[in-house]
């Protein structure tokens, strides 16, 4: 029951943070350069979760085959560095003026990668999703 909560709770702050990233931390970077940005905002999580996670996840990652690898360096290279990329420099540009239509984007990403493995990889969206 505890684990149950506690990853709940982990959603729930992982939910906030990303909330707070386009509106809060972004804007306070427009100074840097876009790649680096966005190079940051990637290693400091991954230094998080590697802390947290360890040796359990370099195990599960040496088992997928060749196949899955590539598939999920295709994911990682298209959905979080060209599209953070795209997203951040899209922020840079409009100077933080008109955040809700980048925001929006940005924020609506989980929705255009469900439509896109549905339409693209066939994936079955089933009734408790």
């Amino acid at each position: 029951m505890k684990k149950q909560y506690l990853g709940a709770g982990l959603v729930c702050l992982a939910a906030t943070m990303w909330g707070f990233d386009g509106i809060v931390l972004t804007p306070r970077l427009y100074q840097l350069n876009v790649a680096y940005v966005v190079f940051v905002l990637h290693l400091l999580p991954l230094i998080g979760m590697s802390i947290l996670f360890g040796k359990s996840e370099i195990t599960n990652i040496k088992k997928l085959s060749k196949e899955d690898l590539f598939f999920y360096f295709l994911i990682a290279l298209f959905g979080g560095t060209l599209g953070t990329l795209s997203i951040v420099k899209a922020l840079f540009l409009v100077n933080f003026n008109h955040l809700t239509v980048v925001t929006l984007l940005q924020k609506l990403q989980p929705v255009f990668a469900i439509i896109l493995a549905r339409v693209l990889l066939g994936e079955k969206v089933g009734k408790n999703f």
